[in-house]
């Protein structure tokens, strides 16, 4: 971490001694190259609509001399072949083809949303919404962050974003919709989908909206299985997905509406939907695999997949392959309306693509210190995972809404662990080798009472009290592993005789027994809703596997530390 510093210093010392950054430029259309922190309430905060023309000064010329940011981006064959195999244009980010502006270590970890207007970004990171001012340079602003009020309810997790119209939307995983007025620097709450409302189970993963301008919001449920697109005045409407896909992102233009998802097989799909209905017309060719997002255009439909490794243009009504980006690690971009802008963003930098003497050092800044959860790389480690429940298990369940980072609306709360649904009494075992930290030897089931005092609780709050999360783990075991994370067995009926704190652990050892201890479910039944609920967190910080994640990144890295 010195040298990563030491390394900025120099770097930031060097270009501040030699000449001022120069602004945006005018990016060159795709086609000439291409083959067929929360405001204060009542504060003024004036931002550009998304409807502004994008501004045509001419770039100023940077001196030979200024040392710019360096970055490498090393030649991909095998994608270059697949580009040429498909008749599509391939295309190398490279500094001499797009600009680059490096923030300081820490601005953001792991983007999952970014949108833009004619001067400004939005950049999702960690929770966090950033305003990146695309012309001055100035350092990212939060405006909007967990544990943040909008109308007297807590934020939470927020999980997408979207520009619509004057509008940016905020998607939380619990479900409900914040919109912040760029013009008057505003937030409100447009939709409430935090409690238990029609259906008690009900997740959005991703959230869109029209690039033509309609002002249509767009919603992907994962629970369910279904697409929806709506208005703020209350009109929607909403069509199936197939039932064993895993929704990934949706985006539309006008009446058609793009949406992406994982099927069992680990590849992806695109699909096209009109008025509901799926035109087989649109029918891409190419294999997609870790998909990531999907934005659609008047002139192309862009999906990021291969893990932010590479971004694919789509002709809008067949779905032929345009051209194949290949990108220097980047995990979320921005296009405009037409399709002839280009955004994408990495780990503390903004690549621009079409313009390479865009180039510059952002200092100052908010810095998120390490680790963050949202950075993936926290989370590899050497050890293989045996699963924690012997029997038919060879997979993770195809649920999203038993993974963590989904909603709970009983309690008006976000999930943290796997669930593992099984038979009461079933054995658990212990994944990999550790020290046991914690056995509530003690436990008690709680009375109805209880529970309900507890409900009031986070109906009075809004959200789930820590005390009261922690009730309804119910009877658990947390076990510090050798690769440093802490594993947290929760909901047990019974835990083995010879565990205790400190007692040690090896992988494949039996700890305890499934159960329902802490589920509503328990009051009536000691075995109804009985699974095992599995935690991952890292030792002495409160952060969790999956928290500020897209769905998909966490189901990829679970999949990882569970593959033999």
């Amino acid at each position: 971490m010195m040298r990563r510093h030491l390394l900025w210093l120099l770097l930031l010392g060097g270009l501040l001694a030699c000449a001022t950054p120069p602004p945006v430029a005018t990016p060159s259309p795709l086609a000439e190259i291409a083959p067929s922190g929360q405001p204060t309430a009542g504060a003024t905060v004036v931002l550009p609509t998304a409807t502004q023309p994008i501004p045509t000064q001419e770039p100023t010329p940077v001196p030979t001399t200024v040392p710019l940011p360096m970055w490498d981006n090393p030649l991909d064959v095998e994608m270059q072949e697949t580009a040429v195999a498909h008749n599509a244009a391939f295309r190398q980010l490279l500094p001499n083809n797009s600009g680059l502006w490096q923030f300081e270590p820490g601005s953001f970890w792991h983007p999952i949303a970014l949108e833009m207007n004619a001067n400004t970004a939005f950049l999702l990171d960690g929770g966090r919404v950033l305003r990146l001012d695309l012309i001055d340079g100035i350092p990212p602003q939060p405006l909007l962050q967990p544990g943040d009020f909008v109308e007297g309810l807590l934020v939470q997790e927020p999980i997408d974003l979207a520009l619509v119209g004057g509008a940016l939307l905020v998607l939380d995983r619990t479900g409900d919709l914040y919109a912040y007025d760029l013009a008057i620097g505003v937030w409100q709450l447009e939709r409430y989908e935090r409690e238990i409302g029609e259906t008690s189970s009900h997740y959005f993963v991703a959230l869109g909206y029209d690039t033509a301008g309609s002002g249509q919001r767009l919603r992907l449920e994962t629970s369910y299985r279904y697409a929806q697109y709506f208005f703020p005045d209350g009109r929607q409407r909403l069509w199936s997905l197939p039932e064993e896909v895993l929704p990934v992102d949706v985006s539309g233009v006008g009446n058609k509406i793009y949406t992406l998802w994982r099927n069992p097989d680990r590849t992806a799909t695109i699909a096209l939907f009109q008025e509901t209905a799926r035109l087989t017309s649109f029918t891409p060719t190419i294999t997609i695999i870790q998909p990531r997002q999907i934005v659609a255009t008047k002139t192309a439909v862009y999906v990021l997949d291969m893990a932010g490794r590479r971004l694919l243009s789509l002709q809008p009504e067949t779905g032929a392959m345009q051209a194949v980006f290949q990108l220097p690690g980047v995990s979320t971009f921005a296009a405009n309306a037409v399709g002839d802008t280009l955004l994408l963003a990495g780990r503390d930098q903004l690549f621009f693509w079409q313009q390479p003497e865009n180039n510059r050092l952002v200092t100052g800044g908010h810095i998120l210190p390490a680790p963050q959860p949202h950075d993936t790389a926290v989370w590899h480690t050497n050890l293989t995972y045996a699963w924690p429940v012997t029997g038919n298990h060879d997979d993770l369940t195809l649920r999203d809404l038993q993974m963590p980072g989904a909603p709970r609306h009983y309690r008006l709360g976000i999930h943290e662990g796997i669930d593992f649904y099984w038979a009461n009494g079933t054995p658990v075992h212990a994944a990999v080798p550790g020290t046991v930290i914690r056995a509530t030897l003690d436990y008690e089931r709680p009375s109805e009472r209880a529970f309900n005092l507890r409900r009031a609780e986070n109906l009075e709050l809004g959200y789930t009290a820590p005390d009261n999360l922690d009730f309804y783990r119910g009877m658990q075991i947390w076990i510090l592993q050798e690769d440093g994370f802490v594993a947290r067995y929760v909901h047990l009926s019974g835990i083995a005789a010879d565990i205790e704190e400190g007692t040690a652990v090896a992988a494949g050892q039996q700890i305890g027994l499934i159960g329902n201890t802490g589920s509503p479910a328990s009051i009536n039944s000691e075995t109804e809703d009985a699974h095992l609920h599995f935690e991952l967190w890292l030792d002495n910080i409160d952060i969790y596997l999956g928290q500020y994640l897209r769905p998909i990144e966490t189901r990829e890295l679970l999949e990882n530390l569970f593959s033999p």
